[in-house]
């Protein structure tokens, strides 16, 4: 797992749904009702046409759709592990941090005027733009948990902060449609809403410090396993996701568009769509490098070249043709969501879910 690939995302965070939840802190709910819709469905035409023209390469340093700068930037800066640390707290259940409460809260602008918001009325809009709000109520627990633990994170010890610095469009992948009927949207918002309630004040900690909570769509079956400095990214078995209609997808190109593509990659040399050997994938079935040609290309860079849903994929030729078979969608570190989904509808509650998918870990209520 290299650096630019933790932070790797499909989905943005619009204004709109933390427009909603800001008029309605201040008591202009019935403004919002009226104008939320179409503000909701310009920031999805908007961002749509943002990604056509971001697709067909990898932009390191920035990302995709500008993705990989803000959480990057801070990870660059910091170390999982440090000196003089405890061992992991309990895993189940969650604790009481015997320090004195903060509250934590969040400068936004709209229209030129700024104010504070408190975090826990933020989250919800968060949340309604990173995961699919029908999913079971556990599965949107742990993404109220999620998105609280890396702006916590973020914070680093503070109590306020920008809203630009949080890039909360850099935590995970998947990208979630924000066009539909207002009734939708507002179950959806209340959905999420409840989620945070629910979990108020919970996050996750590895020994004493946040976690960096990376979380994704659909896995290929098993998560992935992080580097050495996150520890509590392990690989483990995700099967409800093979289960599901949209698991697998298959994909063709012409050997022309095929080469045409890869050779948009950074550094690509030698594009030959008639040599493709698969060189490392890894134990979770993703691939880390295919040799096209006399090049070899990360299993994400391909990934990115091609639009595809997911670096866990196979390539075969017939004739003229290429085509690939992804399985999952998203990275594939941390939690899966449609994992935690069929976890919950199951009988599992979040925080068990969490425990399951990041190892080692402590639910501390702060």
């Amino acid at each position: 797992m290299r650096r630019w690939v933790i932070g790797l995302a499909v989905m943005l965070l619009v204004p709109w749904a933390v427009s909603l939840v800001w008029m309605r802190a201040a008591g202009i709910e019935a403004q919002a009702e009226q104008g939320i819709l179409q503000d909701f469905t310009e920031q999805g035409e908007n961002r749509q046409a943002g990604q056509a023209e971001d697709k067909g390469g990898q932009k390191e340093g920035t990302g995709k759709e500008g993705e990989e700068g803000g959480m990057l930037n801070e990870e660059e800066n910091r170390e999982e592990g440090e000196n003089d640390k405890e061992g992991p707290g309990e895993q189940q259940g969650i604790s009481e941090d015997s320090g004195e409460p903060k509250k934590r809260k969040i400068l936004v602008e709209r229209k030129g005027i700024k104010t504070y918001m408190d975090l826990e009325d933020y989250l919800p809009g968060i949340i309604a733009c990173q995961i699919d709000t029908d999913y079971n109520k556990e599965a949107l627990k742990c993404q109220a948990v999620i998105a609280r633990t890396y702006v916590y994170r973020l914070m680093d010890g503070r109590t306020e902060i920008y809203e630009e610095e949080l890039d909360m469009d850099y935590l995970g992948e998947g990208e979630r449609s924000l066009t539909g009927d207002r009734m939708k949207a507002v179950d959806s918002l209340k959905r999420c809403r409840e989620a945070v309630q629910d979990t108020r004040g919970v996050v996750m900690k590895y020994e004493d410090r946040y976690i960096l909570p990376l979380f994704h769509a659909m896995s290929a079956g098993r998560t992935r396993e992080g580097e050495a400095d996150f520890p509590y990214l392990q690989s483990v078995e995700s099967v409800s996701d093979t289960k599901r209609d949209d698991y697998m997808k298959v994909m063709e190109w012409s050997k022309d568009s095929f080469t045409a593509a890869i050779s948009q990659i950074p550094g690509a040399s030698g594009v030959d769509a008639g040599q493709i050997q698969t060189v490392k994938k890894d134990e979770a079935g993703y691939m880390v490098e295919m040799k096209i040609g006399a090049g070899s290309y990360s299993g994400d860079a391909i990934q990115y070249a091609l639009g595809l849903p997911s670096p866990c994929f196979g390539v075969e030729t017939e004739g003229d043709r290429i085509r690939v078979r992804v399985r999952g969608r998203g990275h594939g570190y941390g939690l899966s969501q449609a994992g935690a989904d069929a976890m919950g509808a199951d009988g599992w509650g979040y925080e068990d879910i969490l425990n399951y998918y990041y190892k080692n870990i402590s639910l501390i209520s702060e």
